[in-house]
């Protein structure tokens, strides 16, 4: 059994099926506005050296902050977990970084869900098979509800960049768009448009 950081493009092709391939999914989204907490958390620790040396502070300074916010807008919708392990039976296993789930008062997560992956030395591309993995997980979990889902969502981020992906049937598809953190207000809005997306299927799930 595989865990997440192992996974190369290669074996996503050969061992899983899956092809990566770069095209437009998302649709034009209405920019979400920072909250004032969040622009101040922000003003106070993005150039904190600790950024430079330590992928931990990274992710607790940077990218926890930013899903704080996407928890705050979604409160009624949404339950956002770190650390939560995630498995494909008898193919993948490991621990997620961060993880979306549609039910916000779920103490695990509960379909349908999103995945995020903090990627490693700054380095944004590295981190796709990682998600990848991640996200056919995810659809492994979705599918124990016997809902139809139309795809499987997924983020890499460096805190700084912020690359959407949609895994649909044996294609993950990376969209071109790489958000920036002068855009973090667009990164909101491409999360808010993705949580839209699985509140349907929550409500779904709920009235079975």
């Amino acid at each position: 059994m595989l865990i997440y950081s192992q996974i190369t493009f290669q074996e996503l092709r050969h061992r899983f099926g899956i092809t990566v391939e770069n095209e437009s999914f998302l649709p034009p989204v209405t920019p979400v506005a920072l909250p004032d907490w969040l622009r101040a958390y922000l003003a106070i620790n993005q150039l904190s050296p600790a950024l430079a040396k330590s992928e931990k502070a990274v992710s607790e300074m940077l990218i926890a902050p930013v899903l704080s916010a996407v928890k705050e807008n979604n409160l009624d919708k949404i339950a956002l977990f770190s650390g939560e392990a995630l498995t494909l039976p008898g193919e993948l296993s490991g621990i997620c970084d961060f993880i979306i789930a549609a039910n916000p008062k779920a103490f695990l997560p509960e379909p349908p869900i999103m995945v995020l992956v903090e990627a490693k030395r700054q380095d944004l591309y590295s981190g796709i098979p990682q998600c990848v993995g991640e996200m056919l997980a995810a659809r492994s979990t979705n599918e124990r509800v016997n809902i139809d889902f139309d795809a499987v969502y997924g983020c890499v981020t460096t805190g700084n960049e912020w690359l959407f992906l949609q895994l649909n049937g044996n294609r993950a598809i990376t969209d071109p768009t790489i958000l920036y953190y002068p855009e973090l207000e667009k990164v909101l809005g491409v999360f808010q448009w993705i949580i839209s997306q699985f509140t349907v299927k929550s409500a779904e799930i709920r009235a079975k």
